[in-house]
């Protein structure tokens, strides 16, 4: 099944999304302060920056789950139920389901814990999204040997077989910016690789968050490399809502230099009913290229339904 006009009528949702600026918004609290207390999906140095400097990205990590500050907390658990449902150009509708966790082993020091998750950064996947099927989780062992205020180090064996290696350091340049550098270096399926991803925030109001975010990924099987650019733009509307608009661009060597995709999109995300319950509405546009084929153009639909259990 297919939809006539989808791609007129996607961007046409793209471009009438109102952009609600802080002034219009009332504010019950402070996105910079709203969840000092509890903290929830960050750890206590990354929520030490964020407050320090003021910076929204400590409530827009948070509400989105964005894996950039996920990945450096503390160990505890937090189970993820993603259920999808997309209406794609050409394709009609798809649905598919996808469980994260990330557990605490009691007894056990808490540097330690058990994850069942992709060797994907989630964030990333967001903002530089693939024409492939996602990769698939695995069962594994992470350790945190390193978490203090602009640093984390940890470690991460999976059954793929795989071992991974994740360093994160983060540098205020001003009050209102900072600058993260996150490098892994892993081995999986007897391939060598490198993955870079530098991260620039800049808190344009204290509702609105711009994120600049490139990548680079090398491996040595055919010492080939993947690099991407992108920017969103996070918006807060209150406690329970928000919105992220991304655009970005990526490209490859292999087996030569070209652009593989282009990307636009919004996100609206509403937490509802109850705490652990959220839903979420994406229209989205991409422009892609794969070798050997032409280029090609999708416009896409997803709601998504997610549960979302935590105890950090």
């Amino acid at each position: 099944m297919t939809f006539k006009g989808s791609s007129y009528w996607i961007l046409v949702s793209i471009a009438c999304t109102p952009l609600v600026f802080a002034a219009d918004v009332p504010i019950e609290e402070d996105p910079c302060h709203s969840r000092q207390q509890e903290a929830r999906l960050v750890d206590n140095a990354y929520h030490y920056l964020n407050t320090k400097f003021c910076q929204p990205a400590l409530w827009f990590d948070g509400f989105f789950v964005e894996e950039r500050a996920d990945q450096d907390s503390r160990a505890g658990t937090i189970v993820r139920w993603y259920n999808d449902y997309s209406l794609t150009e050409g394709k009609g509708y798809e649905y598919s389901t996808k469980l994260k966790a990330r557990l605490h082993l009691p007894g056990l020091t808490k540097r330690l814990k058990l994850v069942f998750e992709s060797d994907e950064e989630e964030s990333v996947g967001d903002l530089f999204p693939s024409t492939t099927d996602e990769t698939e989780n695995t069962l594994g062992l992470r350790y945190d040997w390193i978490y203090k205020a602009r640093t984390s180090l940890n470690f991460r064996v999976t059954a793929r077989p795989g071992i991974e290696a994740r360093y994160r350091y983060s540098y205020p340049v001003s009050d209102n910016t900072v600058l993260q550098l996150t490098q892994k270096l892993y081995r999986k399926r007897s391939v060598n690789g490198s993955y870079t991803q530098i991260d620039v925030d800049y808190s344009v109001t204290p509702n609105v968050l711009f994120r600049w975010s490139n990548f680079g990924t090398y491996e040595d099987d055919i010492s080939g490399w993947e690099l991407g650019s992108g920017v969103t733009f996070y918006q807060y509307l209150s406690d329970k809502q928000a919105l992220n608009y991304r655009a970005s661009t990526s490209g490859t060597n292999r087996p030569y230099h070209h652009i593989t995709q282009n990307h636009l999109s919004v996100t609206y995300r509403q937490n509802f009913l109850r705490k652990w319950l959220f839903y979420e509405v994406t229209p989205e546009y991409n422009w892609y290229r794969e070798v050997y084929k032409d280029k090609w153009n999708e416009a896409k639909f997803t709601f998504r339904l997610e549960v979302l259990f935590e105890n950090l």
